[in-house]
């Protein structure tokens, strides 16, 4: 079962395939941050965001 998503391509985004779920990554509320996924055996692990106000 072949399954698909339709996504914007007039925003600026990161999105994350996982399980066969499309998750959209939200930026930062500060405006910067930094955004870090974390590999395991070939799979996503972990998803870390950090935020940074200035």
């Amino acid at each position: 079962m072949e399954k698909t998503a339709e996504i914007k391509l007039d925003q600026d985004a990161v999105f994350i395939v996982k399980k066969g779920q499309l998750k959209k990554i939200n930026a930062p509320d500060s405006g910067f941050g930094e955004q870090t996924i974390t590999w395991q055996d070939g799979k996503i692990h972990a998803e870390k965001v950090s935020y940074t106000v200035k």
